[in-house]
């Protein structure tokens, strides 16, 4: 008779994101005739580029011809996409090819690449921060470290205080808004070479960063190749939600235990996992294109124009207010309320959906998180609701 994972039973019945959709859901059945306006959402709002559709219209086309079907395709992704990437994204900063994995989002990337770890890893990660980092060392019951990253610090992380094998940073931060500085990744740099740590950074907001002092790569810090992984997505900044599409590079220069991670990543996904879409990456191909580029960049001020909006909105409403800088995602402190009984209280009387923050670790309590991934009209309803309390 085969037996569970009793490490998975352990975990929260109902994932964070899935609990808030549900009590939605709920407030909608029950309130049938309320517009609930969304300011939590950490979807996409607007559609794909027209140079993404047109590729990938393009791509699916090539399919229906004899002459250019594909069949399996590479399953690190197609040379044609990680040459742009490299160009583009990577400029300057010594990537090779075979250092970049396409992957069907940085989710997958998260939670599979820690696959190729023994459950004897000690693991730090931030306090507030994306719950698949916890949950997906949870099912493997390895020793967790929290590292806070509190108000007094600016939302910086500190170092671990005990010494940890694999280290989560994610810049800009998600929940927080708030991007990691230059002194802030070299002092994690700095730790991981001296107690042979790995860095495994997610970038899924690098678009976002307008601060030209804050690295948008965490291979913009000296010795970032030798030890540190980053992964980075499609889906924020080109409306990848529903498509799916992200990469992962892993320098060649990571040894654990005399073995090259790299090579140990492509014998994994070449066991598990399969080639990923040829029209999806000819559409985030046109992504790297001159009217791509021009297209994405509107999209991605229209959203920071939007969380510009909520920030001084709520501001102006006598609310503390961080990140929505180099974020789409702006941390409101709560007026005297839990981060749940806030989300709760603004639902009811102002019809509001936010994020509690407790959702994200016991160190956002205190705090609820609201998006630039908004339409400005929900947003301009919104605050006139706030006003009214």
């Amino acid at each position: 008779m085969p037996t569970l994972n009793d490490n998975l039973l352990k975990l929260e019945n109902n994932y964070f994101f899935y609990q808030i959709e549900q009590t939605l859901k709920d407030f909608k059945i029950k309130n049938p005739n309320v517009e609930i306006l969304n300011l939590g959402i950490g979807d996409t709002t607007l559609p794909i580029a027209k140079s993404i559709y047109l590729a990938i219209k393009e791509a699916a086309f090539e399919l229906s011809d004899p002459n250019s079907i594909r069949g399996y395709g590479p399953s690190t992704g197609y040379d044609f996409l990680k040459e742009k990437i490299i160009d583009n994204d990577y400029k300057n900063l010594d990537i090779k090819k075979d250092e970049v994995f396409i992957s069907h989002g940085i989710k997958y990337s998260i939670s599979n690449i820690i696959d190729l770890f023994s459950s004897n890893n000690t693991v730090a990660i931030c306090d507030p921060s994306y719950p698949v980092y916890v949950d997906s060392n949870k099912m493997a019951k390895r020793k967790i470290i929290y590292m806070p990253v509190l108000e007094k610090n600016n939302f910086q992380p500190q170092i671990p205080t005990e010494k940890s094998d694999i280290i989560y940073l994610c810049s800009p931060n998600n929940p927080t808004g708030v991007a990691l500085n230059y002194e802030t990744l070299k002092s994690f740099i700095d730790y991981a070479k001296k107690n042979k740590s790995l860095i495994l950074f997610d970038g899924a907001y690098f678009s976002f960063i307008k601060d030209k002092n804050i690295p948008k790569s965490i291979y913009e810090i000296p010795n970032a190749k030798d030890v540190a992984v980053e992964m980075r997505s499609f889906s924020k900044n080109a409306g990848f939600t529903s498509l799916r599409l992200s990469y992962m590079v892993i320098p060649n220069n990571i040894k654990i235990e005399d073995t090259c991670l790299n090579d140990l990543w492509l014998k994994y996904i070449n066991v598990k996992f399969g080639n990923l879409s040829y029209i999806i990456q000819k559409g985030a191909e046109a992504i790297y294109q001159d009217s791509g580029k021009k297209e994405i960049k509107e999209t991605i001020d229209t959203y920071m124009a939007n969380t510009h909006l909520i920030k001084k909105g709520l501001e102006n409403l006598g609310y503390k207010v961080f990140g929505g800088i180099n974020s789409p995602y702006v941390w409101v402190k709560t007026k005297g309320l839990s981060s749940f009984d806030t989300f709760t209280f603004l639902l009811n009387k102002a019809h509001i959906a936010t994020l509690p923050g407790s959702g994200f670790g016991s160190v956002g309590e205190g705090f609820i998180r609201f998006s630039g991934f908004a339409k400005k009209d929900t947003i301009l309803k919104a605050l006139n609701n706030l006003k009214k309390l």
